[in-house]
């Protein structure tokens, strides 16, 4: 039997106050090919004030970062509130028996990040806020051996002549994490999913 197709959609935490996301999700997973979708959640708001907090404490980066990974679980609750006929897990064992079949996971990542991830080979995750939840579901696609990253954002980039991941990253489009794992993604869309129609682009898209 082949395996399921894997897809890692990242949900951007700046799409959290669309009082219809869920519908968007729904709408957008139903025109894609067929696949086990992982949704990772950013921390939108909660980050934010982490890095208020960061920037005038001070808070260290190493605590940071993690109270920035433990805001990715709140969220992920969130949006598992609003799309329940979609699993949240939590223990990255049972994310990896669920994607061999078709169908939809939300991933709450903390567990896996601090238990998990810094052991597995590959370019591991530094603890600074190079890292964000692009690189986290970069990273996540890697290890599972995804066939395709696809991060739903708020807009596409201004320059929408490149998608080149280093360009990105200078933008501020994008982590600065998430380049220096060019090298073991898998092919990545960039998706508005904030737009009147949701908007798409990736190398091989224009």
């Amino acid at each position: 039997m082949n395996r399921s197709v894997i897809r890692v959609v990242k949900v951007g935490g700046s799409l959290l106050d669309l009082a219809d996301l869920a519908d968007r999700i729904r709408r957008w997973l139903a025109v894609q090919t067929p696949a086990h979708h992982v949704l990772l959640v950013g921390g939108g708001p909660l980050v934010e004030q982490i890095r208020h907090w960061h920037a005038s404490r001070p808070l260290s980066e190493i605590a940071a970062h993690w109270m920035c990974i433990d805001a990715m679980t709140v969220t992920a609750h969130m949006l598992h509130d609003r799309l329940p006929e979609i699993a949240l897990i939590e223990d990255d064992r049972l994310l990896c028996q669920r994607v061999g079949e078709r169908n939809c996971t939300i991933f709450g990542p903390a567990q896996w990040l601090r238990h998990g991830e810094p052991w597995i080979r590959g370019t591991r995750l530094p603890t600074s806020w190079d890292v964000t939840s692009d690189a986290i579901a970069g990273r996540l696609a890697i290890v599972l051996a995804a066939d395709e990253l696809v991060l739903l954002k708020s807009a596409l980039p201004v320059e929408s002549s490149t998608t080149e991941l280093t360009a990105l990253a200078d933008a501020g489009y994008v982590d600065r994490m998430l380049p220096r794992l060019a090298g073991e993604l898998p092919p990545y869309r960039l998706v508005n999913l904030r737009g009147a129609l949701e908007e798409e682009m990736g190398p091989d898209l224009g």
